[in-house]
């Protein structure tokens, strides 16, 4: 039987978290007009949601969405508003280093000490490891299509009830995670904190599927996107075949069309690189996305409408990027695109 937490309301709801939860939900954003005005009566809105949520009146406003584009794909992104952000944080805080231990290590995406670089190394280090056990590795690509709009919230609910003994606490869950108008039983709104939770939550039926059940020692996993390596073909397409049933059967997903099996030598595409056993690559879209982005930037700093931290900003964030892989070439194509005149 999985272990059960307990305590977990009067850690939530408790002031000392609400105040931590605020703090957090405010780095990176002091100058940002909705967390200023939340700022000017800071005691009484925190006491507000304090006070909301020990009576159980909390109810979250309307999400803020918008669309962006990322590598090329447009997202639709739903956002608490400042206030409700500081509820999801309160949650998150107590609920991630909870579940967190239930997790295999080779599970990346949003966990402290974990990350996309770390990711990436650690697929660095699996391929050289099957190159040397195997003499023609396979990988096995994996992910799974539209991930956030599908993820079943009646599964969900049963995989939280299983470990979570405190209905005020799955409530609440409940409440912070489904978009406000969301009547259809399913998705998650990418732009909450509580969605990342969840979403490794949901996931880890499959990770320990991989680790426990199937017996592979190279699966990784970072969002929806996963891998597996095997010195057979064979081997991977079995996996792959189990996979798939686990995921319809256990979670209502699917696996995006795009998922195959290729001789590791191709190399493989993982957290934003291109990946070998000696070296990894800038993804072409990557280098391209920054390209535009680099060319916007030129055109606001131009016409005044951008300033140099923003330029400076682009510029940390792309080469934080490339120190991370090889790419010369990459690199000066993209900075070229940086052209620093005021109109």
């Amino acid at each position: 039987m999985p272990r059960s937490f307990t305590g977990l309301w009067e850690r939530i709801t408790s002031w000392e978290n609400i105040v931590s939860a605020y703090t957090n939900a405010r780095k990176g954003k002091k100058l940002r007009s909705d967390v200023m005005v939340f700022h000017r009566n800071i005691e009484e809105n925190l006491c507000r949601i304090h006070e909301s949520l020990l009576d159980g009146t909390w109810d979250p406003k309307p999400f803020n969405s918008f669309e962006r584009i990322t590598e090329g794909k447009r997202r639709q992104i739903e956002a608490p508003v400042f206030a409700d952000r500081v509820v999801h944080h309160a949650i998150v805080r107590v609920l991630e280093p909870a579940f967190d231990r239930k997790f295999i290590f080779d599970s990346y995406s949003c966990r402290k000490g974990k990350g996309t670089h770390a990711a990436a190394d650690r697929l660095e280090r699996f391929i050289r490891q099957a190159g040397a056990k195997w003499e023609r590795p396979y990988a096995l690509k994996c992910d799974i299509a539209k991930f956030f709009p599908s993820i079943d919230h009646g599964i969900l609910w049963d995989i939280l009830e299983r470990t979570i003994r405190e209905s005020a606490v799955i409530d609440l869950i409940k409440r912070a995670a489904i978009a406000p108008g969301n009547i259809t039983g399913k998705g998650l709104p990418i732009g909450a904190l509580t969605s990342q939770l969840l979403a490794n939550v949901y996931m880890n039926e499959l990770d320990h599927f991989a680790k426990d059940c199937a017996g592979c020692r190279f699966y990784i996993r970072y969002a929806d996107d996963f891998v597996f390596l095997d010195g057979s073909k064979e081997t991977l397409q079995m996996v792959l075949d189990d996979v798939a049933w686990i995921l319809d059967t256990h979670l209502r997903l699917r696996l995006n069309p795009k998922t195959s099996i290729f001789p590791l030598f191709h190399g493989l595409d993982f957290c934003g690189y291109r990946i070998w056993a000696t070296h990894r690559l800038p993804r072409k879209r990557v280098v391209q996305a920054a390209k535009r982005r680099f060319l916007r930037t030129s055109r606001l700093y131009a016409a005044g409408a951008a300033g140099f931290e923003d330029v400076r900003a682009v510029v940390a964030s792309f080469l934080g990027y490339m120190q991370h892989c090889s790419g010369r070439k990459s690199a000066d194509s993209v900075l070229k695109r940086l052209l620093l005149r005021r109109g």
